[in-house]
């Protein structure tokens, strides 16, 4: 009687071994220039803040800055930090658009 052989799946397929430090990957930032992704979701974490914040008035159907200017024409005083973060930010609709864009009237 034959003995059975044992195989290893190497004896097959080669092992392809990476150098070290090749394999890592740069983190993304989301397409946001010199922001980290912590950054980034502390920043959105401010404005998601602000869309809840009953006091700067309705956010419903106009943008965040316009809800900003028209707190700030009302002598409400919303918080400087987000009338910032939208001006870094005027093209990226994540940014200028409230929490509830997606949700009809």
């Amino acid at each position: 009687m034959k003995m059975a052989t044992r195989s290893f799946i190497t004896n097959s397929f080669k092992s392809v071994k990476t150098p070290k430090g090749k394999d890592k990957k740069e983190p993304t930032n989301d397409g946001h220039p010199s922001t980290s992704k912590a950054d980034v979701e502390d920043e959105l974490k401010i404005l998601r803040h602000f869309d809840v914040t009953l006091e700067f008035g309705p956010c419903s159907g106009i943008t965040r800055m316009e809800r900003w200017e028209r707190a700030d024409k009302h002598g409400l005083n919303p918080p400087v930090i987000v009338k910032e973060i939208l001006d870094k930010h005027l093209d990226d609709e994540e940014y200028t658009e409230c929490l509830w864009k997606d949700y009809q009237l």
